[in-house]
């Protein structure tokens, strides 16, 4: 996948990392910023496997470019990204000390720095490459607000196997946009972009519905204890109006439950 789009960026770029409109009304965005070294892979492979259009900035904000994160290097330390089709541009952005990046990944903004970038080939094809970056910001806007779902509410997932067998599995937490559900041991092989058709979704004895749902990610339950089974992220695709109303209303008897614990 290449790309030739350049252009200038808006002003204000140059502070790119912390202070844009994607941030607008977003208080302590210190909090938002991953710092885990393991995290930050997870999250930048997430950007991989959803193919997400990444914006790069460089020359202090003066220039930017498209991208895409194409491989994650755990080992070496580095971070493969798509390079673009003008060779110009590419020794520009090259010779830039500091590089901004950031990207939506199903509405949560996510950026991140890097000290300095190079070309260099990979699987026999030209790319940019640095190092993979020492933090960074993954905000989660309010409409992607996900609360917990207490265990007494016995909330599943359910869809059918392969043998054809309607397989269970416990929905950890619900947003407006989508679900999480747990899968410990690792029996759904899925990834980002693959979808659920017709799976049923049960919250408690008065609210369900049957739908489909788009893979948007799949984490380790534990990030300490991989083997604990995978945290499986879905978003809602075609729920019904009526529903989406009802599925508000609960999120919201959620919400209000929790904070009355945690005052």
């Amino acid at each position: 996948m290449t790309n030739n789009n350049s252009a200038n960026p808006p002003a204000g770029t140059e502070n790119a990392i912390t202070s844009n409109d994607d941030l607008e009304g977003i208080t302590n965005v210190e909090k938002y910023f991953i710092h885990s070294r393991g995290e930050i892979i997870q999250k930048l492979r997430l950007l991989g496997k959803s193919k997400s259009s990444i914006t790069g900035f460089f020359n202090n904000g003066k220039g930017l470019f498209l991208t895409a994160v194409i491989d994650v290097l755990r080992d070496k330390n580095i971070l493969i990204l798509d390079i673009t089709q003008d060779p110009e541009l590419n020794t520009n952005i090259t010779k830039s000390e500091r590089l901004f990046f950031k990207t939506k990944h199903f509405g949560i903004t996510t950026q991140f720095s890097v000290n300095a970038i190079q070309t260099a080939k990979y699987q026999g094809q030209q790319f940019f490459a640095c190092q993979i970056p020492e933090n960074l910001l993954w905000v989660q806007r309010r409409e992607y607000f996900r609360v917990q779902i207490p265990l007494s509410e016995n909330a599943v997932f359910q869809v059918k196997n392969d043998n054809a067998e309607l397989a269970e599995y416990r929905i950890i937490d619900l947003s407006s946009s989508g679900i999480s559900i747990e899968d410990k041991l690792f029996s759904l092989k899925v990834e980002a972009g693959d979808e659920f058709t017709n799976a049923n979704l049960i919250f408690n004895e008065n609210l369900g519905t049957t739908t489909n749902l788009q893979i948007a990610n799949t984490l380790p339950l534990d990030f300490n204890n991989p083997d604990a089974g995978q945290r499986i992220g879905c978003a809602f695709k075609g729920l019904q109006a009526d529903f989406e109303a009802e599925l508000q209303r609960y999120i919201n008897i959620l919400d209000s439950h929790y904070r009355k614990l945690n005052p």
